[in-house]
């Protein structure tokens, strides 16, 4: 019988403070949990963490961290962030490896069944053999994909055992000039997203959510597909843009070749730690030209940014090197992006050799005049918050929906559509801005269609420093529509409530097609901690000041500042939230949110909003 009491489960013993409820029923049960239950209680483990920075209850963060820490290493995903503050909160090198050994303790195998299942952090190898025949006995026989590779014309997949083609769920979207056929199937992805580019069309493979992997095949028109299957090989095939007839007075093929070569993006094949930096090794050269480089500074760090065109073989990396950290990513399906950060401010090293791109920190010369201690008087810091704060600050904001989608309608006959309101709405809001001295970009001004990765490009194309999307809600039925009412402001984060939950399938399904771009597993590994806790205090203050604002006039009920999931803000680089200015749909407010005097009140309260936040978040 192996011991029950090791050194994590002596720490999970500590006082949990506010959220001593939630943090014990994790105690209990997330380890018998199947993966979906895992996931859910990963995903309120980052609420309550944002709960307890806002709450300013330090106890609770540490506890909170903890068991983050071993719930993304269940899922495998990076720890790094949370580890990272865990040791600048004071726990050592070793706890924090102790936690992420953590593994089951006193554990029977029979059938399925796992019983009376511990933390404990004893090392050893007999302790890794039994948590990986645990895990593997939970999981079952389930397709794994371990390996793949180009053909011509297609990709092949090999298998650890042979798939069932009757579960392989198949569809198609067609629109002009961006065709993509996609399959679905209950399988997991050794290593990570992979991008296969031919001649008029590529292929992608993905890890969809945490069971399903997907599989697009993308083109400018319509083209056939195909799939067959010989054992434990799985291959998909398109077919080929037919070649252009060769003219006598042209060249030969080789050109041809080389043209098609230079559009296949450089692929990141390993990276090198190297002394304060990190090292991308490339299958193509690199040029200055290529490079994207940009800075920001929050409350924490300072950052410098290097993007690019191209793809990065395996997964998300991230390098430490003391409280400095380098972070490679997959920004989106097309740009590579490296996050430099560090509590203190400082140079970028950037050297091209070749394929090669060098990038490393670099202390500036001389360190910036420490700020005034003395105390500033009111005026001063008026005077302050409006030459300071507000100087060079740029938001964008994102009328909901809009062209060949209206968005929610008042009525069967449509008398109002939510495309029209919102769009008074947000000109109306940016005209506010630009008079308290804001920089303003709006993704549309007119009446047409965006998609949804597009309009947090924008923003991020801006170097915007917020993003407010602004929409209208609905009832889900008729029935409902007197009864439903009330101002939100909703920020990103996994739902917690149904009415979030409802809300945000209102708003995302206006353009289905992104949904395998944002997928769920995008959801789970969203943003970074800094900006959800940003997005929520942003989301307190704009509620708050709308509400200031418009209830000395209209009845105006108070829907709360929720959490949930909408695509549209997924992209977003810098703090984003999403306000649900009415229901449409109810006779009286939906009425209410389409008058001229109540949107220029609206406009007023956000504007509020957002300058108490930039004031409190300097």
């Amino acid at each position: 019988m192996l011991r029950i009491l090791g050194p994590v489960f002596l720490l999970f013993a500590l006082s949990f403070g506010a959220f001593e409820e939630q943090i014990r029923d994790f105690d209990a049960r997330f380890i018998t949990a199947k993966n979906d239950a895992q996931i859910k209680f990963h995903q309120q483990l980052k609420s309550l963490y944002i709960q307890s920075v806002i709450n300013e209850d330090t106890p609770s963060k540490i506890e909170i961290l903890k068991r983050l820490l071993i719930s993304t290493n269940t899922l495998g995903l990076d720890d790094q962030s949370y580890a990272e503050e865990l040791r600048e909160s004071g726990v050592h090198a070793g706890g924090i490896e102790a936690l992420r050994r953590a593994a089951l303790k006193d554990v029977k195998l029979e059938g399925s069944r796992v019983q009376k299942p511990v933390f404990s952090a004893e090392s050893g190898e007999q302790n890794l053999i039994l948590a990986k025949a645990v895990k593997n006995k939970l999981q079952g026989d389930k397709i794994r994909i371990l390996s793949h590779k180009k053909l011509a014309g297609g990709v092949e997949l090999r298998l650890n055992a042979a798939l069932n083609l009757k579960e392989v769920k198949s569809f198609s979207l067609d629109e002009k000039g961006n065709y993509r056929y996609i399959m679905d199937f209950d399988a997991v992805l050794e290593g990570g997203r992979r991008d296969y580019a031919f001649d008029g069309f590529s292929i992608v493979l993905s890890q969809y959510n945490p069971t399903s992997v997907r599989i697009v095949v993308r083109s400018g028109e319509k083209i056939a597909v195909n799939f067959k299957q010989e054992g434990v090989l799985f291959s998909v095939f398109a077919a080929q843009k037919p070649a252009p007839k060769r003219q006598e007075s042209k060249p030969p093929q080789a050109s041809q070749k080389q043209a098609s070569q230079e559009k296949i993006p450089p692929h990141i094949l390993s990276i090198d730690k190297k002394d304060g930096g990190v090292v991308l090794n490339s299958n193509k050269a690199l040029g200055e030209n290529d490079l994207s480089t940009s800075s920001m500074r929050d409350s924490k760090f300072f950052r410098q940014i290097v993007s690019f065109e191209g793809v990065l073989e395996g997964n998300r990396r991230s390098f430490s090197f003391g409280r400095n950290v380098i972070t490679i990513t997959q920004y989106n399906p097309k740009i590579v992006r490296i996050v430099l950060s560090s509590p203190q401010p400082f140079k970028l090293f950037k050297r091209l050799e070749g394929k090669n791109l060098a990038l490393a920190f670099e202390a500036p010369h001389s360190a910036p005049p420490a700020p005034s201690k003395v105390a500033p008087s009111k005026n001063q810091e008026k005077s302050t918050l409006n030459s300071q704060f507000k100087a060079g600050k740029t938001i964008v904001i994102d009328a909901g929906h809009g062209g060949k989608d209206s968005g929610a309608l008042s009525d069967k006959k449509g008398s109002l559509k939510e495309k029209d309101v919102v769009l008074s709405a947000a000109l109306k809001l940016g005209a506010e801005l630009k008079k308290r001295g804001y920089k303003v970009f709006y993704t549309r001004s007119t009446d047409k269609f965006i998609n949804l990765r597009d309009r947090t490009k924008i923003a991020n194309d801006k170097r915007a420093d917020l993003f407010l999307s602004i929409h209208a809600n609905a009832a889900a039925n008729a029935s409902r529509a007197k009864n439903s009412e009330g101002l939100e402001t909703f920020f990103l984060s996994p739902a917690r409530s149904e009415r979030s939950k409802k809300a945000a399938e209102k708003e995302n399904q206006g353009d289905f097609e992104d949904i395998n771009h944002f997928s769920k597993q995008s959801i789970l590994n969203f943003l970074n901690r800094e900006k959800i806790i940003a997005s929520n205090k942003l989301a307190i203050d704009i509620q708050k000041g709308v509400l200031t604002r418009t209830r000395p006039k209209f009845k105006v009920v108070d829907g709360g500042v929720r959490e949930a999931p909408f695509w549209v803000l997924v992209g977003a680089s810098m703090p984003a939230i999403l306000l649900e200015i009415g229901y449409i749909t109810h006779p009286i407010e939906g009425r209410r949110i389409a008058d001229k005097n109540f949107q220029e009140l609206l406009a007023k309260g956000v504007a509020d909003g957002v300058d108490n936040y930039f004031y409190h978040n300097r």
